[in-house]
């Protein structure tokens, strides 16, 4: 068992198995993910990590950890891409370029026919766009079509999001269309 607070046995840890893929289980792969989320969100906030996490300037647990995240939203379980995903995007200090492909799987989740992915991205979305609109900006099309959700609670994470990250002309339009 490892200690939460061990930085050098979760980095071991994380550094073994993000390197061969001996995990067949998707659940492994999601506490795997965290994990990892955890050592980048520890490594940033003790000052062993500034600037992007795809710069060859960072630390090589940083770059290794950034990397297995990365590969992680390739996997072809659902569960697994959404923890990556989430986990890239809660990043401190994370940049543009870093989050980017996350968003990119994000957009792709908001048009699942699951409505459970659905909700799971635009939570994730509504999150970033406090930090990142423009990055946001570019599912609009997706995210309007959402507004008309037979489930209320992603309508209103979608009208949320496009009131943060949509420009005058789109929220004029947004508010005739609620109205």
């Amino acid at each position: 068992e490892i200690k939460s607070g061990d930085r050098l046995g979760v980095s071991k840890l994380v550094q073994q198995f993000s390197k061969r893929n001996s995990l067949n289980s998707p659940l492994a792969i999601v506490c795997l993910v965290r994990y990892t989320g955890k050592l980048l969100h520890d490594e940033a906030n003790d000052g062993r990590f500034t600037g992007s996490y795809q710069s060859s300037a960072t630390s090589s647990v940083s770059a290794t950890g950034y990397q297995f995240l990365e590969a992680s939203l390739k996997h072809q379980s659902d569960m697994v891409i959404y923890e990556a995903a989430r986990a890239i995007c809660t990043l401190p200090n994370a940049e543009a370029q870093d989050i980017n492909p996350s968003i990119t799987v994000l957009q792709s989740f908001i048009t699942s026919a699951k409505p459970a992915n659905r909700f799971a991205a635009m939570k994730i979305l509504s999150q970033v766009s406090n930090v990142h609109p423009r990055l946001v900006a570019k599912c609009n099309d997706d995210l309007e079509s959402l507004i008309s959700d037979s489930n209320r609670s992603i309508a209103t994470l979608a009208m949320t999001t496009l009131l943060k990250t949509g420009s005058e002309n789109s929220i004029d339009r947004l508010l005739k269309q609620i109205s």
